[in-house]
């Protein structure tokens, strides 16, 4: 497939603008996700994508055509766009097997039923549930509902795959190990794939590059790592909870916020900063403590337990240290 395009995308529903001038290039291959907070657009430039609606103005290319062009008035509706489409709830029909619900966009085309039976055991396989292919939803976990999705959308060999919040419903284990089952099996067909999601550790586990939006527009766009480590503004650090924002006249500096990462900031008697313990919890393999210091909070990861109430001394990495605009 041909990266995906595009340009000036603007979609409003009212007097309420949802997308303002969205442009976005998807690379052939690549996995993108629209990461925002919710009512930014992010879900509406999906359906836009997809064809489920349509934007006021704008240009949408794909697969070597022009999906939409709202100037020269061209529209292509959803099936002649060859995408699959990942639902959040699932979307499966529940008097259907699982081998049912995969085959039925298939018999929607009229494939010959060997062909059906053929790509639905691949596809089945490739998802790993062709033991379970004579079950009906009901029987099934969540983390098997959603497989069941992907291998349907994977079903009619789509050159775009789409997906609506794909492990919103599944717990924090099954979310973990299902995104990483995404990422291996959509790597190994070499599909492009478009992600939407509000939290940004499934933004982080799935994608080649993240689109944040904010307010109907493309807000940053970058490599997981870029974003994180690099946000563009005090708006972007903060949505990404991308590490501790502090006045730069802590560090002598003009500008008036600044951006530390987490592990830049670390407990020494020898440190310039003095704070107060407020909170101490223990998370994955290291304790998190929350400190004040002069009125503003700072979470820093220690390897030894802080009691609240403690006071302490903080050593700043300075190298780490990055002014923030807004």
């Amino acid at each position: 497939m041909n990266s995906l395009n595009l340009h000036g995308i603007q979609k409003s529903f009212g007097q309420t603008d949802v997308l303002v001038d969205v442009d976005l290039t998807v690379e052939a291959g690549t996995f993108v996700t629209l990461l925002g907070p919710s009512g930014c657009g992010k879900t509406t430039l999906l359906r836009i994508i997809a064809g489920l609606d349509a934007p006021d103005s704008g240009t949408v290319h794909g697969r070597g055509m022009t999906f939409v062009d709202t100037q020269a008035g061209i529209f292509i509706p959803p099936q002649a766009r060859e995408l699959g489409y990942v639902f959040q709830d699932y979307g499966l029909w529940p008097h259907l097997t699982v081998a049912e619900n995969v085959a039925f966009p298939l018999q929607m085309r009229a494939m010959a039923k060997a062909d059906i039976r053929e790509r639905v055991t691949e596809v089945l396989g490739a998802v790993q549930l062709l033991n379970h292919a004579d079950k009906r939803p009901e029987k099934l976990s969540g983390g098997q509902k959603q497989r069941v999705s992907i291998a349907r959308a994977l079903a009619g060999k789509p050159s775009l795959m789409l997906f609506d919040e794909p492990l919103s419903n599944l717990d924090a284990n099954l979310r973990e190990e299902l995104g990483y089952e995404i990422r291996r099996l959509t790597r190994e067909l070499g599909l492009t794939c478009i992600n939407v999601t509000h939290d940004r550790r499934e933004a982080q586990l799935l994608s080649d590059s993240i689109a944040l939006m904010k307010d109907g527009r493309i807000h940053q766009v970058g490599p997981p790592d870029t974003l994180f480590q690099n946000p563009i503004d005090v708006w972007a650090a903060t949505f990404l909870d991308a590490g501790n924002l502090l006045p730069g006249a802590l560090f002598g500096l003009d500008t008036p916020t600044v951006l530390v990462g987490r592990s830049a900031a670390t407990v020494d008697p020898t440190g310039t900063l003095h704070g107060l313990v407020t909170a101490t919890l223990y998370i994955d393999d290291r304790y998190e403590s929350l400190i004040q210091v002069e009125g503003h909070q700072l979470k820093v990861f220690t390897a030894t337990r802080l009691n609240p109430g403690d006071s302490v001394c903080l050593r700043i990495d300075t190298r780490s240290v990055r002014s923030l605009s807004g």
